[in-house]
């Protein structure tokens, strides 16, 4: 009988994660038996832990706050996505040395798209609005770019926004908000306060409002959008879908994502 094949998620604070049920509804619905762990290392136990992790034979790990920045120095190997995002959510065992990749983007760019199918929206003009400029936001806007949006940012810290504008030019149109310019989507990377920012932006007709947050946190700014936008959408489709991306490059199985329940 072979052994399950091992995987987890480390971060810290981890008791809140989502991330054991998702990948065990993947595991079950492709047939593959895993194991798969929380992990709560302290900033300077991140290392030991991991090489406790894939010494011991595990396979993969899912990375989450505050240390995607240490889990991209931890990697062998980057790839591209990972290094435009400065960030890396998923690890991956390989021959060659430990991958990392960052899923996020991919992820949020998935769901939006099953939104945008389901809810028959059309982005006419392919502008969006970013709302911070962290980690998470600098994934999101890597993602829009690829797409080939102009990506339009608020931060509060404005050298924040110009900085992640000139890190990521190369890729697309990205540059500070100016309010003349009317967006199809608003998708908000901060954890508090955010709809403040709302009555500072011009919506195009069937304008989207996107939360990377989801349950409570994303509350109050979805309610507030609802005043300037025809759909409001939350972030858990975001974590099903980067947690499938994340399946898939340990798997190489991708699980259909429209069967599971969080």
């Amino acid at each position: 009988m072979s052994k399950p094949l091992r995987y987890g998620v480390v971060g810290n604070p981890i008791s809140h994660s989502m991330s054991p049920q998702l990948h065990r509804q993947f595991a079950k619905q492709l047939g593959i038996d895993i194991v798969y762990s929380k992990y709560c290392p302290s900033k300077k136990g991140f290392t030991r832990v991991l090489n406790d992790f894939f010494q011991s034979s595990g396979k993969g790990l899912n990375v989450t706050a505050p240390f995607k920045l240490d889990a991209l120095d931890y990697a062998d190997l980057i790839t591209d996505r990972a290094k435009d995002s400065n960030s890396v959510n998923t690890l991956v065992y390989t021959p060659e040395g430990i991958l990392g990749d960052s899923t996020d983007g991919m992820g949020f760019l998935r769901d939006l798209y099953h939104k945008q199918k389901n809810h028959h929206i059309d982005f006419a003009h392919k502008r969006a609005v970013l709302l911070g400029a962290g980690g998470v936001a600098r994934c999101i806007a890597q993602a829009l770019l690829l797409d080939g949006f102009e990506v339009y940012l608020i931060n509060r810290t404005q050298s924040k926004a110009e900085q992640l504008a000139k890190d990521l030019s190369h890729l697309g149109k990205i540059t500070l908000y100016d309010n003349a310019i009317a967006v199809d989507l608003i998708v908000n990377s901060v954890s508090f306060n955010a709809d403040k920012f709302l009555q500072q932006v011009t919506f195009a007709a069937d304008a989207i409002a996107y939360d990377l947050n989801y349950g409570d946190k994303a509350g109050q700014f979805l309610q507030a959008a609802k005043e300037y936008t025809s759909h409001q959408f939350d972030g858990l489709g975001m974590l099903i879908e980067q947690g499938a991306e994340s399946f898939g490059l340990w798997t190489g199985q991708y699980p259909d994502t429209s069967t599971i329940k969080l």
